[in-house]
Parts: structure tokens; C-alpha cells; sequence
């Protein structure tokens, strides 16, 4: 894992030449190759097409550039859900597949409406994100779909509670257009990283 600035894109131009400042304190419209969007959507470009040649150097190569695609697309998911959820709790469920699961210390959340009624009884927050790990899951694993999991961990202040400790894990998956990609959280685990007091 590695250290997650929240405002990464404010800073360190060098590490993210060519990434535009497109994001606002509310929801706007924003550019994309193939029309516009609202801020709660994760837009990338189109994927890499796999190489024409079975190589292993051209293969390697492949799969590096899947990965920085795949880790470009986690730091902007990042950026935008603790966001979300911090500012704009009400479109959060926008970020989920239809039937998402979300498993919440323990409690099973499934599909849109559930995961809607479930954020919106939540204390307002305040999260901090210390870590950041992403890989692009095997085509085998899933069905040949362009899946994603994202790490985080950090801290959160819930309103009226004390702060915690947290760890989430996302599967987020690429809905593919000719112009662009859209990733979706499939699956959404969170838990409490808390030491038990003695």
C-alpha cells in the first residue's frame, strides 16, 4: 500500500501530467469523450485493447499499462466516493451497480433502494483516507469483465461518535462505451479497525 493524499490532484503535477482539475466542491458537468457526466460517475477513457501479439514482453507490457489504467481509475473512485460521502451523501448510491452489495461492519446491504435507505440514516462524516491499494482482478476470476479492487484505510468521524479507525475494500467493474468507461461499485465491504479496550 501506499500513502493517499486526498487532494492529490492539487498538488504533484509531475506524477499526473495531463489530468485536468475537474473537481468541485458541488456537482457539475464535466468533460468527457463521449458527452457529459455528473461528478458521481467514475469516467475514464476507453481501455487498452489487449496486444495482437501473444509475446511475453508485449504482455508484460499490456498489463502494465492495464494496471496504471486500473490505478488511475481507483485514485479518481477514491477522490470522488469519501467525497461523496462526506458532502453529497444522496448520490452515493449512483456510484453502485443496481444490485451492489455492500457489507457494513457486518450488515448486508443489497441493491440500490436498500443501499439509499441505508446512507441516508447514517450520521454525517468526516473521512480521511491514509492508504490507497488497487489491482485489476484476472478476467478469469470474473467472467472476463474489467474489474478493479480498491483498498483503502484511514480514519472516520462519524457525528456523535468517536473517531475509528477503517478499512474498505471495493470491487468496482468497467461499463464500457466506444468513447469511454464507467466503473460501478459491484461490492463494497467496510469495517472498523479498532482495537478491542481490555
Amino acid at each position: 500500500m501506499r500513502p493517499f493524499r486526498r487532494d492529490w490532484f492539487q498538488g504533484d503535477r509531475g506524477m499526473h501530467q495531463g489530468r485536468s482539475d475537474r473537481f468541485h466542491e458541488e456537482p457539475q458537468t464535466s468533460h468527457t469523450c463521449g458527452g457529459s457526466r455528473t461528478r458521481e460517475n467514475v469516467v475514464t477513457p476507453p481501455l487498452t485493447a489487449q496486444a495482437a501479439s501473444s509475446s511475453p514482453m508485449a504482455m508484460a507490457v499490456d498489463f502494465k499499462t492495464y494496471v496504471d489504467q486500473a490505478c488511475r481509475a481507483a485514485e479518481e473512485f477514491v477522490n470522488i466516493y469519501y467525497d461523496t460521502m462526506d458532502k453529497r451523501r444522496r448520490a452515493l448510491p449512483r456510484l453502485y451497480l443496481d444490485k451492489a452489495t455492500l457489507i457494513w461492519n457486518g450488515n448486508v446491504v443489497t441493491g440500490l433502494d436498500a443501499l439509499a435507505n441505508f446512507f441516508d440514516v447514517l450520521p454525517s462524516s468526516e473521512f480521511q483516507v491514509n492508504m490507497l491499494d488497487c489491482q485489476p482482478v484476472h478476467e478469469q476470476a470474473t467472467q472476463a469483465q474489467t474489474t478493479v479492487l480498491v483498498v483503502t484505510s484511514g480514519t472516520v468521524k462519524f457525528d456523535g461518535n468517536k473517531q475509528h479507525f477503517f478499512n474498505q475494500n471495493f470491487l468496482l467493474t468497467a461499463q464500457s462505451t466506444p468513447n469511454n468507461t464507467v466503473w460501478k461499485i459491484a461490492s463494497d465491504c467496510f469495517r472498523f479497525q479498532d482495537w478491542a479496550s481490555s
